[in-house]
């Protein structure tokens, strides 16, 4: 079969699919952001914290909202019956934030500066850091922005924090 028809037939078998994709394209306004998809009761957002709140209560965890020693927004929530804390940051007088912090602290009397290195040199999103006064941190941030986060990113964000709490003791040995 010569080459011409080749590709005369594939372009006649991708028809079809090209079609269906820019009817796809069409539909949807160029100028929108991917987060238009989701209405805001499917989302979290900083700027609003009893979204969060809701988030935790509705998977079947307590939450409470607070504020932290600045007077910006603070959820502390529970898993498994561990207290956690969710700070929140880029706030402009307390209020409008744009970003969240999961945090976990532990007062374990011998972990190093070289444990911390380690742990921080096989991960990406999860950091963590010791103290002057030899607390072992772990922390990671989530910036919302305007338009939030839907509930099913922020959860996989909240899975991968949770996991990252268990391997972090398990590496401090806590």
């Amino acid at each position: 079969m010569s080459r011409k028809v080749i590709a005369a037939v594939l372009a006649i078998l991708a028809a079809p699919a090209l079609a269906q994709e820019q009817k796809s394209l069409e539909s949807k306004p160029l100028d929108a952001p991917a987060s238009v998809q989701a209405p805001m009761s499917d989302r979290v957002i900083a700027s609003d914290p009893q979204t969060f709140v809701a988030f935790f209560e509705d998977a079947g965890m307590p939450a409470r909202l607070t504020e932290d020693t600045v007077g910006d927004p603070l959820v502390e929530y529970r898993s498994n019956g561990d207290k956690m804390s969710l700070f929140f940051y880029d706030c402009e007088d307390n209020v409008d934030c744009q970003a969240v912090q999961f945090y976990a602290g532990y007062r374990a009397e011998n972990v190093t500066l070289e444990t911390i290195n380690s742990w921080n040199t096989d991960r990406r999103f999860v950091r963590s850091y010791l103290t002057d006064e030899g607390v072992a941190r772990i922390e990671m941030d989530v910036a919302t922005s305007n338009d939030g986060l839907s509930t099913g990113d922020f959860d996989a964000l909240l899975e991968l924090w949770l996991d990252s709490v268990v391997l972090f003791e398990d590496h401090i040995k806590w």
